[in-house]
């Protein structure tokens, strides 16, 4: 009976060490931080180096060194003093003594959800290290953007000698809901006509109740039902997920205008409404690098919807490859080597995307990258 009292002396004494710790780090918690979670990152509480830019909408942060999180996965984030995705943190000056060549596109040519390295910009700049490489591009961007970022970095001096835009399958739906010009002129990115879920809506995870009032609690919480929603979804079949309503189902509206005019959520400008404003914020972007001397190229590559329901002479690749014709130094069709890899590969969809997402994985950036490099030599 003695070592039983001993023992639960011990364990008494040792429960109240652990409860005092618990509270001590939860006041620390809650005294560094009252507003929000400090343990918790994307998707739950806003990335810290995504930020709002009056002008444009949002960039990224400058000289960033972290982490960030798509899709469950984790993956290291560099960004250079303006604030590009980069394989450093550098310094990047008015003016290169190398020939410089800017990027610019939406979530594809940031390359969600992978470090540089692994992206197709970061392998292009592997591929020609005599040229100074920037990636301008951003999660949601939009022509509107395109125009809007690349006009304030010439207006503060930043001198390129070439500009290649990834123009983005969704970006025609962004353009006919979700930017405008306000009063002011500056560009202003909400959901303007509240018909569909926003582009940056996440995952909301509401945890127990009785882990709401910590911090601590609140992270093991979250991050458990994130795992297990992450382990469901990812345990989902090609077949499961190309039925309607699903990743990859046909009647994605971001992505379905191409091979179905009746596609929804574009509010009262329509798909063809939001074609044509992406091609006139695009007209004002080759104006104001035809008067710098800019030449200016153009790419365009598939969704998995595109592989799944379009054919290789898209529509997205049909309009852009028609505006190139008088205006781009080159044209990159993407559309053809992917295709082709489908035709050939009954696993594609696995092979290139993140599973159930529609971005490229590794394999798929460096099969557009290869033929990007073979096409820009």
């Amino acid at each position: 009976m003695q070592w039983l009292k001993r023992a639960a002396k011990i364990g008494a004494i040792n429960a109240a060490i652990f409860l005092g710790l618990f509270v001590l780090v939860e006041l620390g918690l809650h005294l560094k931080s009252p507003n929000q979670n400090p343990l918790l990152g994307p998707p739950f509480v806003k990335s810290a180096f995504r930020v709002h830019v009056p002008v444009y909408s949002h960039s990224l942060a400058a000289n960033f060194d972290g982490d960030d999180q798509w899709g469950g996965r984790r993956y290291r984030i560099r960004t250079n003093a303006l604030g590009f995705k980069d394989a450093v943190n550098r310094e990047a000056p008015s003016k290169s003594d190398r020939r410089r060549v800017l990027f610019i596109g939406d979530s594809f040519t940031e390359g969600m959800g992978l470090p540089y390295e692994q992206t197709f910009v970061g392998r292009f700049a592997a591929a020609f290290p005599d040229i100074d490489v920037l990636n301008a591009g951003v999660s949601s961007y939009a022509p509107s953007v395109y125009f809007m970022k690349i006009k304030s970095l010439l207006d503060a001096g930043l001198q390129f000698d070439e500009v290649i835009v990834y123009v983005d399958i969704s970006d025609v739906q962004d353009e006919a809901i979700y930017y405008r010009y306000g009063p002011d002129g500056k560009l202003e990115w909400t959901n303007f006509e509240k018909e569909c879920a926003s582009p940056e809506a996440t995952l909301v995870i509401e945890p127990s109740w009785w882990a709401r009032p910590s911090y601590i609690l609140d992270y093991l919480e979250k991050d458990r039902l994130m795992r297990r929603a992450i382990k469901d979804i990812r345990s989902l079949s090609g077949a499961e997920l190309v039925k309607p309503g699903m990743g990859y189902g046909p009647d994605s509206d971001r992505s379905s205008w191409t091979y179905d005019p009746k596609a929804k959520c574009y509010g009262a400008m329509g798909i063809d409404g939001g074609v044509a404003k992406a091609m006139d914020n695009m007209d004002r972007l080759h104006a104001l690098l035809s008067a710098r001397g800019i030449p200016l190229s153009v790419g365009v590559y598939p969704w998995p919807q595109q592989l799944l329901y379009d054919q290789e002479n898209s529509r997205q690749a049909q309009i852009w490859r028609d505006w190139c014709a008088d205006k781009c130094r080159k044209f990159f069709d993407h559309f053809p080597v992917f295709f082709a890899y489908k035709n050939s590969h009954p696993n594609f969809l696995e092979d290139l995307f993140i599973w159930t997402d529609v971005h490229y994985n590794e394999r798929g950036n460096d099969l557009l990258a290869q033929d990007l490099i073979a096409k820009y030599r």
